[in-house]
């Protein structure tokens, strides 16, 4: 599903083509809920006006440095304990099965938790990481944002929107090619 690895590659640390990976997820994203485009499209205008260096130091500042917003999903539910290490050991055993790897990052980051979404076809189980572990993570961590001035609230906003109110027009926008599918198969065979 193309939305999850969208939303994980501007969840990423920024790099040379980030305007670009904003701007694609904007274009693919916007149908589906008009305000998280808004939102990142706010985003976006406010990364054009600065140098990458300085959004580098902006996004390490508030993942990396702010406990209240690392990219953790299991360090939001759990807090840094023996739950956490049960919940990251569940998350690796769980890629390992399913032939994902979450590369150099610990399983529970956010964008590694959004490109397993990507790749998995398991409905109920995406629908279960998302409203058990991912949306409350996000929703803590968009509250912790004490005033409107990063702008990373402003992209977790938007990501939260699109997985609370996209996800049911990309499941149906899913089922529809699904379905398609299956007719063209149909035909094919005829």
């Amino acid at each position: 599903m193309r939305h999850y690895e969208l939303l994980a590659d501007v969840i990423d640390y920024p790099g040379p083509d980030f305007s670009r990976r904003i701007d694609e997820c904007i274009a693919f994203l916007s149908p589906l809920c008009e305000e998280a485009a808004v939102l990142l499209d706010e985003f976006r205008a406010f990364l054009a006006e600065i140098p990458l260096d300085t959004i580098e130091e902006i996004y390490t500042r508030t993942f990396d440095l702010d406990a209240a917003c690392y990219p953790y999903v299991g360090y939001h539910l759990f807090g840094d304990g023996n739950h956490r290490g049960m919940f990251l050991a569940g998350l690796k055993e769980h890629y390992e099965i399913c032939g994902f790897s979450p590369g150099s990052e610990l399983p529970d980051h956010l964008s590694v938790m959004l490109r397993f979404l990507a790749r998995d076809e398991d409905i109920e189980e995406r629908d279960e990481l998302l409203s058990l572990c991912i949306r409350p993570a996000l929703r803590k961590m968009v509250e912790e944002f004490k005033d409107g001035r990063n702008p990373y609230q402003r992209l977790l906003r938007a990501v939260l929107l699109l997985l609370e109110e996209g996800d049911e027009a990309m499941n149906q926008m899913d089922h529809g090619m699904t379905r398609k599918m299956e007719m063209e198969e149909l035909h094919d065979d005829r």
